[in-house]
């Protein structure tokens, strides 16, 4: 029997109590919250919340002054921690955990992960990464498996994406990071939030060879995760969980500073805003509508001065608010509420593709094809060209929607949402879950329609 079947939790259960005094003294969560249609995870700063030290933590592993457990060649957040934590032995742990705070997060939201790449490994010996030997592999184990009882019913599900029906979880599932690549379940559900919107949830990790014996080589391994919500299109930014399997502090700290670089600043990022901002809209709830038009009047009545905290007022850029602002904001309207109906500016969220550089991901979230609508997800493997990696069947949502001809096998996509451009793209299936570009130019966002 595997060593995480119910006799381990049994076991790890008994010692709880005392085991949380090691854990709680050196590891360092991801937090989780929401901005409109997009997710977002970052180091835990909640103060004075169990996970949240990350200055203690790097105290605790004996880091060099200075690190920032950032990738130097992505940006992407890591989060170190060690195997060993857990009562049952040298090559498991629970952390990182999963964390937000009050209305972070949308009630009863669903947060699942998705793992992505390959299990990478330091070796020690030779002071360099490399993928991961084929008799080694991470295990995360203690995500849900959810039934085929997916509903998809707004009104069942409280207006979201998708939601499940009563009684559909219960199954345990796990995720294998591997050289080679994921194994298992590439996705299972984190949890569900509360009534709040919070949620505090710690899954677990075990090095293991693939008969599912635990143990494996000393050194550092590497895996990669993001994070996804059944009330939002755009899922979180990858990240990397760096998990230190027998290292003393000085080389695990040069397996962390080979992937961060030369330290540069001792300071927090700060954390991460919506990377779109639709002109007008001064409520910050994703549109612009009266409400906002409304909102720019008052404070040209009480002859704001323009700050920092109003800076959004301010949509022609001339360092005044006025009712000039108000009027232009009433022509950038993208609802119904506003009395001049016309085409509002295309932002990453409201059109139906974006690319994220640093990821190489292509997110298209509404395609189009015999009289169906689907989203899906592409990975780029190089500068022309993609693999599928999700496809999931959707509801319309979107005025101009990619368009696919399975005859043919082309992909017509209008608008592409890329570092504040917009860009029409064509795209050919040329087999295997491979497309690759056949035009690519840029447009202006003004002429994209949007709902």
């Amino acid at each position: 029997m595997p060593f995480y079947k119910a006799g381990y939790f049994c076991t790890l259960l008994i010692t709880t109590l005392w085991a949380n005094q090691l854990v709680h003294a050196q590891h360092l969560d991801i937090e989780v919250w929401g901005q409109g249609n997009a997710l977002f995870a970052g180091f835990c700063r909640t103060s004075g919340a169990t996970g949240c030290n990350l200055n203690g933590l790097t105290d605790t592993l004996g880091l060099p002054a200075g690190t920032l457990p950032i990738e130097a060649t992505t940006n992407k957040l890591i989060f170190p921690v060690n195997l060993g934590d857990l009562a049952g032995g040298d090559f498991s742990t629970r952390n990182p955990g999963f964390q937000s705070v009050s209305n972070a997060l949308l009630p009863n939201e669903l947060l699942s992960y998705r793992a992505l790449g390959r299990l990478k490994y330091w070796d020690p010996a030779l002071s360099a990464w490399h993928d991961a030997p084929r008799h080694v592999q991470i295990r995360l184990f203690g995500g849900l498996e959810a039934s085929a009882e997916i509903l998809s019913d707004y009104a069942q599900c409280a207006g979201q994406l998708l939601c499940f029906s009563e009684n559909s979880f219960g199954i345990d599932g796990s995720t294998i990071f591997t050289g080679t690549g994921i194994q298992g379940n590439p996705k299972l559900v984190v949890d569900i939030t509360s009534t709040g919107g919070v949620l505090h949830t710690h899954l677990s990790f075990f090095l293991e060879n693939p008969d599912g014996e635990i143990g494996g080589p000393s050194g550092a391994y590497l895996i990669e995760i993001q994070l996804i919500s059944n009330a939002r299109f755009f899922p979180s930014n990858p990240f990397l969980v760096l998990l230190n399997a027998g290292l003393e502090s000085g080389e695990f700290g040069a397996a962390l500073s080979a992937l961060t670089g030369e330290p540069a600043s001792n300071e927090l990022p700060k954390q991460p805003e919506l990377p779109v901002s639709i002109p007008g809209d001064v409520d910050l709830d994703g549109d612009v509508d009266r409400i906002d038009v409304a909102l720019i009047l008052l404070a040209v009545q009480n002859t704001e001065m323009l700050n920092a905290t109003n800076a959004a007022f301010d949509v022609d850029g001339d360092g005044l608010i006025t009712r000039a602002d108000a009027l232009l904001a009433k022509t950038l309207c993208t609802l119904r509420l506003c009395n001049i109906p016309v085409e509002a500016p295309a932002t990453a969220l409201n059109v139906a593709a974006t690319f994220d550089r640093a990821s190489g991901l292509l997110n298209l979230n509404d395609i189009h094809t015999g009289g169906r609508h689907y989203r899906a997800q592409l990975q780029r493997l190089s500068d022309h060209s993609f693999t599928l990696i999700t496809l999931q069947a959707d509801n319309p949502r979107y005025v101009t929607p990619a368009q696919y001809d399975a005859s043919t096998g082309t992909l017509e996509i209008p608008a592409i949402f890329i570092d504040g451009k917009s860009y029409r793209v064509s795209m050919k299936n040329t087999g295997e879950s491979t497309f690759v570009i056949t035009h690519l130019e840029e447009i202006n966002a003004l002429s994209i329609p949007v709902d």
